[in-house]
């Protein structure tokens, strides 16, 4: 039975600890300071403090922000004063977690309430953010090319002062007050990224400056074979001899017949078109085979490599000796 009775007896002082406070929504009687009342027992403006007058101060969650005067006076001429508050209950994006307040305050930056009569703000999830006090609303999503991140100082301010959030842990994903960007060389397509590990890398091809929400290709002309590159820097011009077609190139082919030169625009070919008889026949870059020999193109080519850059690594034989008189011959030989 001794066991019974401690075990009932320690709950005691909680039950009693939790009617010291007035309920929402009720009219808490407060005494008012009194020089000739002895009962009187602390000086209070308007008695809405804890403790203050004589009386229960509002529960957390209320405010008793409008008190109105009372007083009465026995037969043997003694005055009473007191002070009847309505404890009324915080609105949404602001609470109160201590008894008897005369106002509530707002939800810091990062943290909202939707509902009235709170004694906690709570923090904005993972993916979401808040810039102002006092939302009741839910907090907003972190843009595409972002991810929310608070700091341990904001949430220690939140959490130790006049919001001070109970039964929360920080947690750095959760209560931004701003989103941060994706850093340069990833990207975030959808809106709510919650940390950065939720920032893709770009592509091969591709790069991004930081706050991507998509990767940008490296243009024609250049390459990039390695992803999570940053900024248009990191796409790499192709080599001499070499080209890209399309942007978002991972590599170029060789479209000039000397890998080592960069050729005029009518010796580049398409990929997958170089050295192939049936391309060179439509007649319209100066210099080409008009007669779909590709023979004739080779001497052709030959001659300006001898000619102009004074080589004859582009000539089959070798050698830039006779070819005019063999290029001359060619095309006789054509017309005939």
């Amino acid at each position: 039975m001794s066991l019974l009775l401690a075990a009932a007896l320690s709950l005691l002082p909680r039950v009693a600890r939790a009617q010291e406070c007035t309920p929402l929504s009720s009219i808490s009687i407060f005494m008012v300071f009194q020089e000739d009342n002895p009962d009187q027992v602390f000086f209070s403006e308007n008695g809405c403090l804890s403790g203050g007058g004589r009386g229960t101060g509002c529960c957390p969650g209320s405010e008793c922000a409008v008190c109105e005067p009372n007083q009465v006076t026995s037969v043997s001429g003694k005055t009473m004063k007191w002070n009847s508050c309505m404890c009324e209950p915080c609105k949404p994006g602001s609470v109160q977690f201590r008894v008897g307040q005369s106002a509530c305050v707002e939800c810091p930056a990062g943290w909202y309430q939707p509902l009235e009569g709170q004694t906690e703000c709570q923090q904005c999830p993972s993916g979401t953010f808040n810039p102002s006090t006092g939302r009741s609303e839910n907090c907003v999503l972190c843009p595409p090319g972002t991810f929310s991140k608070s700091d341990i100082l904001a949430y220690r301010e939140a959490t130790t002062k006049l919001y001070r959030g109970l039964n929360t842990e920080f947690d750095e994903t959760a209560g931004a007050v701003v989103c941060t960007n994706c850093a340069a060389g990833t990207y975030q397509p959808s809106a709510g990224g919650r940390n950065a590990e939720e920032c893709l890398p770009c592509p091969r091809g591709t790069y991004s400056d930081a706050g991507a929400a998509e990767c940008t290709l490296c243009p024609a002309g250049f390459y990039q074979p390695h992803a999570g590159q940053a900024g248009a820097g990191s796409c790499l011009p192709c080599q001499a001899g070499k080209c890209s077609d399309t942007p978002g190139s991972v590599d170029c082919y060789q479209c000039c017949p000397v890998a080592n030169l960069r050729c005029d625009a009518y010796l580049k070919r398409a990929q997958g078109f170089y050295g192939t008889v049936d391309w060179y026949g439509n007649g319209e870059d100066p210099g080409e085979n008009i007669d779909d020999m590709y023979d004739i193109f080779l001497l052709q080519l030959c001659l300006r490599g001898c000619e102009t850059y004074s080589v004859a690594n582009w000539c089959a034989t070798g050698t830039c000796t006779g070819i005019s008189d063999a290029l001359a011959a060619a095309i006789a030989a054509k017309g005939n």
